[in-house]
């Protein structure tokens, strides 16, 4: 019985992958499949800098200023995934870096209207406990110019 669960949660994790590949966030992805609007739980105490390799995925130098910001995205009050994201805000507006820094909007929701989408860096569905996948990407605007670096890690609840 143990083993059937193990598959299905495989393959359901699978499909989950290949939605995120398909859509231009995964903050659509999750409010799809939720149904409601997503909420970001942002803890404004953690700081972590780039690393070199990530400024250069980035497209900055070393003096450019790059964001970090932690969330845990909700639907309905339970936990989708746990991300970490390095933006850069020279790159974004006025407005869309306040909401960011202030507010509960998930990034994908904040960047829409610069018309994003993904280029997977990493998909990993196995040795990722107690998360059932893992997505890396970079998140471009609709001009290829990279925003952001993502490392999402998704819930088991995320496939129910």
């Amino acid at each position: 019985m143990l083993v059937v669960a193990v598959a299905a949660a495989t393959d359901d994790a699978a499909a989950l992958s290949r939605e995120l590949l398909a859509s231009p966030t995964a903050t659509a992805v999750l409010e799809r499949r939720c149904g409601a609007p997503v909420r970001a739980e942002v803890d404004r105490t953690v700081h972590k800098d780039p690393t070199p390799e990530q400024r250069m995925r980035l497209g900055v130098g070393p003096d450019e200023r790059v964001v970090y910001r932690s969330v845990v995205l909700r639907c309905a009050g339970v936990a989708f995934s746990v991300a970490e994201n390095w933006y850069v805000p020279s790159r974004l507006t006025p407005e869309m870096n306040a909401a960011l820094e202030q507010g509960d909007t998930p990034f994908g929701a904040v960047i829409r209207p610069l018309h994003p989408h993904r280029k997977p860096l990493e998909q990993v569905t196995a040795g990722v406990a107690p998360y059932v996948l893992r997505h890396r990407a970079l998140v471009l605007d609709g001009e290829g110019r990279v925003l952001a670096e993502v490392v999402e890690n998704y819930t088991p609840e995320v496939l129910g």
